[in-house]
């Protein structure tokens, strides 16, 4: 046995030491985890996404066709994408979960978010705040995972772009293919995974940094993905997004002399958000946020998700330093995308 092999023997053994039923957490048919699951967790024999990524820059980031918002598609985990394979007719309206994100790096938040939106029953800000209405299902057809080019905020540090696209890979395999072992998942069951059409997922990247120009590359892609030229779906991105990203969503600076008016567009075109409060903001914030007159209209167009508690303390700047401290000891990122970091010394210097 390799050295390598033995230590990701020993690493699933001291997952398995902590593994937990709690808070949905799911087991085999026989109710035990196996060490073969762990081990197939931690395997990068995901794709290489250099040229994916030198070309998407080279030709929709640094050249002058890059004021175009574009959207390319680097892998479809469902050959149907964005139509479910359970789907026997053209669908009129396409709901997509789309998680944007600087991926750096990915980790079970940005998994939760995709699946609360497949599993939790939701109501939008409107009725939330009237306390009206009953909970219901999203229906999300398909997900995207986006990885963007560029940040509105952030300058580009720490692992390269054809890194994080492959660990973008690794999370999607994680959300998307692993339909047993992790007791990080939201689902109870197969079948209730199947439901959540989870495995209908699709990563890719982004050439710009606001959502109002996001919207309309995703619902490009979309039509173009579905293919049916006789008829055109009607696309609606749920966008998924931290209490700082919406608040940034609607902050004036990062608009022109349009604003408000952009915002208008985004929800009238089949924009829509969903956020979730994490640790950090108060909740009488987030009140007196929505409780604003400004915000009425765009209410409707809003829904929380309630991450679970075991990943809100998540973040990516929490999962770069534990990383940095102990390369090892890291239980807030897939095992496989643990590996990948270490064995490419990511994230080892502040």
């Amino acid at each position: 046995m390799s050295t390598s092999e033995s230590k990701a023997k020993m690493y699933a053994r001291s997952l398995l030491a902590h593994r937990s039923t709690a808070e949905g957490g799911i087991v085999d048919e026989q109710g035990l985890y196996t060490l073969t699951d762990d081990l197939n967790m931690m395997r990068c024999d995901t794709p290489e996404y250099i040229d994916f990524v030198k070309n998407f820059v080279a030709t929709h980031a640094d050249s002058p066709a890059s004021s175009q918002p574009t959207v390319k598609i680097a892998r479809k985990f469902c050959e149907t994408w964005p139509l479910p394979k359970k789907a026997t007719t053209a669908l009129d309206t396409i709901r997509v979960a789309v998680m944007d994100s600087s991926f750096n790096p990915p980790h079970y938040c940005h998994g939760a978010f995709m699946e609360c939106l497949g599993v939790m029953d939701l109501r939008s800000e409107d009725k939330r705040l009237a306390n009206i209405g009953a909970a219901h299902s999203l229906e999300i057809d398909a997900y995207l995972l986006l990885l963007a080019s560029q940040n509105a905020d952030k300058p580009l540090q720490g692992a390269s772009l054809s890194q994080r696209m492959r660990m973008v890979d690794m999370l999607a395999t994680t959300v998307a293919v692993d339909s047993s072992s992790d007791t990080w998942h939201l689902w109870k069951n197969r079948k209730q995974f199947l439901a959540t059409n989870l495995h209908n997922m699709a990563i890719g990247m982004v050439n710009t940094p606001r959502f109002v120009d996001k919207l309309q590359a995703v619902r490009d892609v979309v039509c173009q993905e579905y293919g049916n030229s006789e008829a055109t779906p009607k696309v609606l991105c749920y966008f998924a997004m931290g209490w700082d990203t919406i608040t940034r969503f609607f902050d004036a600076k990062y608009y022109g002399p349009e604003f408000p008016a952009e915002i208008d567009q985004f929800f009238a075109e089949g924009g829509r958000i969903a956020y979730a409060r994490r640790l950090g903001f108060l909740d009488s914030d987030v009140e007196e946020f929505f409780a604003a007159p400004r915000m009425a209209p765009y209410l409707p167009f809003i829904y929380e998700l309630e991450l679970p508690k075991r990943v809100k303390h998540i973040s990516s700047t929490g999962v770069r330093l534990a990383i940095l401290e102990s390369s090892h000891n890291v239980r807030d990122i897939p095992p496989r995308i643990l590996q990948y970091a270490n064995s490419n010394q990511l994230y080892r210097e502040e």
